[in-house]
């Protein structure tokens, strides 16, 4: 009975951190795929108005659902809001063209809530950090 017992005490001992690797993993590639998804509907966007959607500093997670992505409240949009362990900013250069809440460049950040060393971003030129 005691062999059995630790062996159990091992395996969750190797079990639970492999799963939380999984899960954080999970969750990267769900702001990184939000991210590529910010990036697709800022083209459509300047092809509309011919600048960039920016958003002040902060989390701003629903205004971006609810203005680039046409979600009726910012719950409805595709990043998700109550769950997501990142925060989501479009931050822009404004210029003579494009001011207010546009911009001629811009770059979208998703950063961790608990670890800011978590984090990643994509320009309007489709560079990106941290993938």
């Amino acid at each position: 009975l005691l062999v059995v017992i630790a062996l159990i005490g091992i395996l969750a001992a190797i079990g639970v951190p492999m799963y939380n690797g999984y899960v954080d993993t999970v969750k990267q590639k769900d702001a990184q795929n939000s991210l590529q998804s910010i990036f697709m509907m800022q083209k459509d966007y300047f092809n509309q108005n011919y600048c960039y959607y920016i958003t002040p500093a902060g989390d701003q997670a629903a205004v971006i659902n609810v203005n680039l992505f046409g979600a009726t409240t910012g719950a409805d949009g595709p990043i998700p809001l109550a769950t997501n362990p990142y925060t989501f900013k479009i931050i822009g250069t404004v210029s003579a063209a494009c001011s207010g809440s546009q911009a001629s460049t811009y770059t979208a950040t998703a950063t961790n809530r608990t670890d800011a060393t978590k984090t990643f971003s994509i320009t309007d030129t489709f560079s990106k950090t941290g993938f």
